[in-house]
């Protein structure tokens, strides 16, 4: 719960049902008329502590509580495949470490998507002028966006992208699963 949209004004929306295996999930919506080709990449959804995002279940040192994955769901509805960036971040959402999914989405698909988190891995592209241990240290923030397509950037178009089963690997404090659509957590045994 308490997943916000693109620049955090507004809840994700909830649905039931619908996901993959029928599961739970949220969605927010992006209008990309504001995007240019090569541009930074929009955020489309986002976390953070100070909204209590999925109970704060995410929240902490990652590098102690060995987080070195990070797995969702992930659908939209535009026109093309799209690469899914992230970005994970202290609580004051600076510094921030990027990362960019090597997974095209293609649209109304439901897709996997595994961001390795680990020191020295080639999916972070960018630690944002700080450093892997101050970053993950002390994460407070997560933000999920998209690489426009060219032939989208600066288009008129809003487009609905969807989350669910958000997966920190291992689990911090043992926690299995931060299911979104409610956003639960599981205990591992």
């Amino acid at each position: 719960a308490n997943w916000r949209n693109f620049n955090g004004t507004a809840t994700l929306g909830w649905s039931a049902a619908g996901g993959p295996a029928d599961a739970a999930f949220v969605s927010g919506q992006f209008n990309l008329v504001s995007t240019t080709v090569g541009g930074f990449p929009p955020t489309v959804m986002r976390a953070a502590a100070s909204y209590g995002s999925s109970n704060g279940g995410y929240v902490g040192n990652w590098i102690n509580e060995g987080v070195t994955s990070v797995g969702f769901w992930f659908r939209h509805n535009l026109s093309e495949s799209i690469a899914l960036t992230g970005r994970f971040a202290t609580p004051i959402n600076t510094p921030g470490a990027s990362v960019v999914s090597s997974t095209l989405i293609a649209s109304n698909t439901w897709t996997f998507i595994n961001f390795n988190v680990a020191q020295g891995s080639s999916d972070i592209i960018s630690l944002g002028g700080g450093t892997y241990s101050a970053i993950f240290s002390n994460i407070g923030n997560i933000q999920l966006g998209f690489q426009v397509p060219p032939s989208l950037a600066g288009q008129n178009i809003t487009g609905t992208f969807d989350m669910t089963g958000f997966t920190l690997t291992p689990a911090p404090g043992a926690l299995a699963l931060l299911a979104v659509g409610g956003l639960m957590r599981h205990r591992r045994r």
